[in-house]
């Protein structure tokens, strides 16, 4: 498993709780899931963040943006504007 561009410790990315975490690829679908997963674009959850409430990430088209730019902030701090849109071809900001 690569490393998270956003967290350095396992713990909810919203609440930093250390319990009942779940693995959100930040870009996902097919494709995107598994250059997530390369590319270290992904959080810690809690499940009721991540999948089993109605304010969860698979639920809120908001909060679900809201992942999607401050993940795309931090590759482009670390990567650069031009790495992101090659590897997910589109922009979030």
């Amino acid at each position: 498993m690569s490393k998270s561009i956003l967290q350095d410790i396992k713990e909810c990315y919203i609440t930093g709780s250390q319990r009942n975490l779940h693995k959100h690829h930040i870009f996902y679908g097919t494709a995107k899931r598994k250059k997530s997963d390369e590319w270290g674009c992904w959080v810690w959850l809690t499940g009721e963040m991540h999948n089993q409430s109605d304010m969860a990430v698979h639920a809120n088209h908001d909060f679900d943006l809201r992942l999607k730019r401050d993940c795309q902030k931090r590759f482009e701090e670390v990567y650069g504007h031009d790495k992101f849109m090659e590897v997910f071809c589109k922009n979030y900001l």
